[in-house]
């Protein structure tokens, strides 16, 4: 029995470290989970399924339309009508006490040149709404990259505080040595336990950046932001590519990569759709319409068992034509010319600017990875010049301010290159992002 109960409880504990593994993400990972599961994502494929709804909508004005009515009346009291016959007004009392109504009407929209411009215009917002699922994708992509980055940056920043902090230790328990036998002063062992107090109050503050990093990240993502997570790539992987990326600074730039751009195609498809509607407004609808009614009469309640009943039917053809609005009908077609001429400019402001856009991200991308490069050279420059100090400092040529001095600075360009690491990243996905690396449209 006893046995028994601890293969159980080892088989529970099995399954709660089973369902409590932490889920490692490499960056493409992410930004695919992201794809499929980000509130934006889901609002927009919502929005397609909508579109889809509005098209099914407008085809169903095209369609017979059956309407069936009915109605059951207690006259409490009859009309009167008086009449003269010659002997003096006479009131005559008309109608049962109990009336009832069965209609049964039909419609067929014969031609009706708006229906037509409806179905089109249903196709454009679907269309529209695509797009803007694609861009919900494209930007959550975008999101997600420079989260990653941000947390991978700020996991290497307390990698370097903690390394540094473990090199200052070192100089300062040495420090305290030297000072007990006298041959260092208390101003310099002090000066180093300053760097000390300040290195550990920067990793508290990375461990804190990391948590808020991470949970933007999920965020994005469209995760639990109290769930775990793990990230598989690092910030050298990813510069490694960025570094090989060079070749993303020699692609052109085509308009029609870019969502923006297949947007305001979209939106000039609708604004024609808009005029074409306001000039089939002068052209004349037809309808065919059917009735049939069927009336009962009785003096008692079960007016449709009991009683009289009579029936009658009609078939029609409708057909209107606007002839005088006032000019009404003119002035809207003049307004959506108008809006149609205002997108051919809006069109012609978008091109501009999106060439603009990845003139900027290319000139930043290259900049990025020159800057790069440069604060490498100056942390493996400012650690010599820091080691050397530090080594003057031990032997007692050198002053507490002095090492302090190359401390800091060294510490300056350590934030610098990774501070420089994580802008080339996000420089390169801005250029990956115009030259539409991330469309899922291609």
């Amino acid at each position: 029995m006893k046995t028994k109960l601890i293969l159980a409880l080892t088989g529970y504990l099995l399954t709660l470290g089973v369902s409590a593994q932490v889920v490692s993400y490499s960056l493409l990972e992410a930004q695919d989970f992201a794809v499929e599961n980000s509130y934006n994502v889901k609002s927009a494929t919502l929005e397609i399924e909508k579109s889809k709804k509005v098209l099914l909508e407008n085809i169903a004005i095209g369609l017979p339309q059956i309407n069936t009515s009915g109605n059951w009346t207690n006259n409490l009291d009859r009309q009167v009508f008086v009449l003269d016959q010659g002997a003096g007004p006479v009131a005559i009392q008309v109608g049962t006490k109990y009336t009832g109504n069965a209609v049964i009407a039909g419609e067929q929209l014969i031609f009706d040149g708006s229906y037509i411009v409806a179905i089109l215009a249903a196709d454009v917002l679907k269309e529209n709404s695509i797009n803007a699922q694609e861009k919900s994708q494209i930007d959550i992509r975008e999101q997600v990259a420079k989260s990653y980055h941000l947390v991978l940056v700020s996991e290497k920043t307390l990698e370097i505080i903690n390394d540094n902090l473990v090199y200052v230790e070192k100089n300062f328990e040495e420090s305290k040595r030297m000072f007990e036998v006298g041959f260092m002063e208390e101003q310099d062992v002090n000066q180093l336990e300053l760097i000390v107090s300040n290195l550990k109050n920067n990793r508290n503050y990375a461990e804190k950046q990391i948590s808020i990093a991470k949970m933007l990240l999920k965020f994005h993502m469209g995760l639990d932001v109290d769930s775990e997570m793990e990230l598989s790539d690092d910030v050298e992987t990813l510069m490694l590519f960025s570094q090989e990326g060079g070749m993303l600074l020699t692609e052109s730039f085509e308009l029609e990569n870019h969502i923006d751009y297949r947007t305001i195609l979209t939106q000039e498809k609708g604004q024609d759709l808009n005029l074409k509607n306001e000039k089939v407004s002068l052209l004349p609808k037809l309808k065919f319409n059917y009735l049939y009614q069927h009336s009962f009469f009785s003096e008692e309640q079960g007016v449709f068992t009991t009683g009289q009943d009579v029936g009658s039917q009609y078939i029609a053809v409708n057909l209107s034509l606007p002839i005088f609005t006032g000019g009404k009908r003119m002035a809207r077609i003049q307004q959506a010319k108008i809006e149609v001429d205002q997108l051919a400019i809006s069109k012609m402001q978008l091109t501009d600017n999106l060439k603009v856009q990845f003139e900027t991200a290319k000139a930043e991308y290259d900049y990025a990875l020159n800057s790069y490069f440069t604060q490498l050279r100056n942390v493996e420059i400012s650690k010599k010049i820091r080691d050397v100090a530090a080594r003057k400092l031990a032997e007692g040529l050198g002053s507490s301010l002095d090492y302090t001095q190359t401390e800091n600075q060294y510490q300056d360009a350590l934030s610098n290159a990774i501070n420089s690491a994580n802008n080339v990243l996000d420089k390169k996905v801005q250029l990956e992002k115009i030259l539409g690396k991330y469309n899922t449209v291609k």
